[in-house]
């Protein structure tokens, strides 16, 4: 009879360790994805702010250079899908219907001086983005934003730096 008992008991002992297992199991699933959706958020970031200084940089260093000219690609992550550039000191047109935002903040800026942001991206950037003197023909440039990456066609001006499509 003692044989029967032993069994039994044992059998509820191995219920409570696979409850204990799965509960473990479980937990450490939750924590863990968690952790994975932060690490891929903070990634997300870094990205992000690594395009905010590459792109000031590189207006900021040929502005100067008369006359010179490069194409650059930039990368951002993925979820952005539409960039605007603004030159603040253009007069705000009337008709602006390009970015709602960007025209918002052209028209309240009036200068490059007062205007906190001239680059807008889609969805919009969790920080402003204010890179050096920027032109352009029509005084704003719009470009789709391609599995992360876009083209711009950069010449220095002297006192700013002009802006188009790569091509």
């Amino acid at each position: 009879m003692n044989k029967g008992k032993g069994k039994k008991g044992m059998t509820i002992g191995m219920v409570f360790v696979f409850i204990v297992a799965a509960i473990t199991f479980a937990l450490i699933m939750i924590f863990g994805y968690k952790t994975i959706a932060d690490f891929m958020g903070k990634g997300e970031e870094v990205e992000f702010y690594r395009f905010k200084t590459d792109l000031e940089t590189s207006i900021k260093q040929i502005y100067s250079d008369y006359g010179s000219v490069r194409i650059e690609e930039f990368n951002l992550p993925m979820k952005y899908k539409h960039i605007c550039f603004v030159n603040l000191d253009a007069p705000y047109p009337e008709d602006c219907d390009f970015d709602a935002y960007a025209c918002d903040v052209w028209k309240d800026a009036g200068s490059y001086e007062k205007g906190e942001e001239n680059v807008f991206l889609e969805p919009i950037a969790p920080v402003g983005i204010k890179v050096y003197k920027i032109s352009m023909e029509g005084n704003y440039l719009c470009l789709n934003i391609s599995k992360g990456t876009f083209k711009l066609r950069l010449e220095g001006k002297g006192d700013r730096t002009y802006l188009a499509l790569a091509r």
